[in-house]
């Protein structure tokens, strides 16, 4: 047999197949962390099915404070993802169940002046959750800092 082979027919426990603690360490730390952006995004999605239009916002916020001594080339792209992500479940769920998401956009368009496609609407209803997300992080990065220098 293969050391492959070997290799992959151990355990799936931790280091079974000769992991480092590091690596074992890392891929908790993703997670975990996948396992929070994806309870933010259902926390925005209810919320905005509720009405609660300003959750990227306060995502944003959150993450621009827990996140502080990350770079914003890590936070800024995940906050974005999970703020759009949130705001675009709502409206994928109702277009799915048949109520008319693609008539209204275009009804909107026509108020607003604009060309009568859905997908300009839906498209720019969903950069302005872009935008909260990132004015969110900004702001506690402007209030908060980025804290203390760390040596290394």
């Amino acid at each position: 047999m293969s050391d492959l082979a070997r290799k992959s027919a151990g355990s799936l426990a931790p280091g079974a197949s000769g992991d480092t603690p590091s690596a074992v360490r890392g891929r908790s730390r993703a997670v975990a962390s996948m396992t929070g952006a994806l309870a933010v995004v259902i926390v925005i999605a209810a919320g905005t099915a509720a009405g609660l239009w300003f959750l990227p916002f306060i995502a944003g916020l959150a993450a621009g404070l827990t996140l502080r001594y990350r770079p914003l080339r890590v936070v800024l792209p995940v906050t974005v993802a999970v703020a759009v992500a949130g705001w675009a479940l709502p409206l994928a769920w109702q277009a799915g169940r048949g109520e008319p998401v693609g008539a209204t956009a275009r009804a909107v368009a026509a108020l607003a002046g604009l060309p009568a496609y859905a997908a300009l609407v839906v498209g720019v209803t969903l950069l302005v959750a872009a935008i909260q997300a990132v004015t969110g992080v900004w702001l506690a990065r402007a209030v908060r800092g980025r804290g203390p220098a760390r040596a290394g």
